[in-house]
């Protein structure tokens, strides 16, 4: 097994969620940068998830990336009440955690 599964689960399981709260917040109103940042948390999670499975040398940098864009969107999408928004908070305040101590 990779020894970068669980950053790879996280980093897929967060893109995933992202996806989601980006197509149901079409022809929302937002107060923040929410759902902006799940393109560019999409964009490194799938960036991320590649670079773990080939052991690539620049994965480290590319988690703590990853880690940072994560919590930005967390909080983001965390502001609002949806249900989608929440799911995708929680999905991407597990994939940072995950990523951060990968980046170490």
């Amino acid at each position: 097994m990779n020894k970068h599964q669980s950053c790879i689960d996280a980093c897929l399981k967060c893109a995933i969620a992202c996806e989601v709260c980006l197509k149901e917040m079409i022809g929302k109103l937002s107060d923040n940068d929410c759902p902006h940042c799940c393109r560019e948390c999409i964009d490194i999670c799938l960036l991320c998830a590649q670079a773990s499975a080939r052991e690539s040398k620049y994965s480290a940098q590319i988690c703590k990336l990853c880690a940072e864009i994560c919590s930005w969107c967390a909080e983001q999408c965390g502001a609002h009440d949806h249900d989608h928004c929440q799911r995708c908070a929680e999905a991407c305040r597990d994939c940072a955690k995950t990523c951060k101590s990968m980046s170490a």
